[in-house]
């Protein structure tokens, strides 16, 4: 059960990222280069993040492969968004892609085996509970970081 809701969430994340990518490419014009630079940012880090850590709750291979494929997926949604406006953006959207991407799988792993960080044996009981609580709370960032993005240009 625990799969299907985390591919679900995925999926909204993932269409999500999508909405905000192309929103962003035909607004393209009315924003500055500072802008697209912190969009690119703050965009790529939250949403890596995220699907970095959904993702490493859904594979069941090693903590090196999970790191490995998700900062490659983070480091192309960074340029995806940072290729919306010069070169600075696109190497600030890779870097912070990469590295949310990093954190999200440290976090999973810290949420899927809390005796990572030493935690007591009492958090094993709750393992899906808190890998369910804990995606729809990066689902929750990323819709509340991308709507703050889409007012940010109204203003």
């Amino acid at each position: 059960m625990i799969s299907h809701f985390l591919i679900i969430l995925s999926m909204v994340n993932g269409m999500i990222g999508l909405f905000f990518y192309v929103v962003m490419y035909k607004k393209r014009k009315l924003f500055t280069d500072r802008f697209g630079m912190v969009m690119a940012i703050v965009g790529s880090g939250i949403f890596s993040f995220n699907l970095a850590m959904m993702l490493f709750f859904m594979l069941p291979s090693n903590l090196g492969t999970i790191a490995i494929l998700s900062t490659i997926v983070g480091a192309g949604t960074g340029i995806l968004y940072g290729a919306l406006t010069r070169f600075q953006s696109l190497l600030a959207g890779f870097s912070q892609g990469a590295i949310g991407a990093i954190m999200g799988t440290m976090f999973g792993a810290v949420v899927e085996n809390p005796a990572l960080c030493g935690l007591p044996a009492a958090y094993f009981v709750d393992v899906e509970t808190n890998m369910m609580l804990f995606s729809l709370f990066g689902t929750g960032l990323v819709m509340t970081t991308f709507g703050l993005l889409f007012y940010s240009l109204r203003v």
